[in-house]
């Protein structure tokens, strides 16, 4: 695929996929001792790539999909204190909100990514159905 806004939209989702698995874990880990919880990371690893390409000023579509290949989705450990005995840092509330946003935006996601291929089988088939 060579269109920009259909490769932003699939590594959306796949980053958005992963946050959802590990929040997730997270939320199943609460009781466990020691637990650290992760955090999914995506979008500033794409913005920096894409900030690059512009910052040099040139429109160049093959170097746009590129970028958004080549940027990283980025799994980490929560740096986030611990508040509890057992030193699990898993906030379930914070879990919870995050798992609801991140839903919210998948099925964004997802509804842009058909009205793309709407659009498309509009364009295909001209018009007719």
């Amino acid at each position: 695929m060579n269109n920009i806004s259909l490769n932003l939209l699939v590594k959306n989702l796949d980053g958005l996929w992963l946050r959802q698995k590990l929040t997730m874990d997270n939320i199943a880990n609460y009781s466990t001792p020691g637990y650290k919880s992760k955090v999914v990371d995506f979008e500033s690893n794409l913005r920096d790539k894409i900030k690059d390409i512009n910052s040099e000023n040139v429109v160049n579509k093959s170097l746009f999909n590129e970028a958004i290949e080549n940027s990283s989705i980025i799994v980490s450990e929560s740096d986030d204190l611990s508040l509890r005995l057992d030193e699990n840092n898993v906030d379930l509330e914070k879990e919870n909100l995050d798992l609801a946003k991140t839903q919210l935006q998948y099925m964004y996601t997802v509804t842009e990514m058909n009205s793309y291929f709407s659009k498309l089988k509009s364009v295909i088939s001209e018009g007719k159905k």
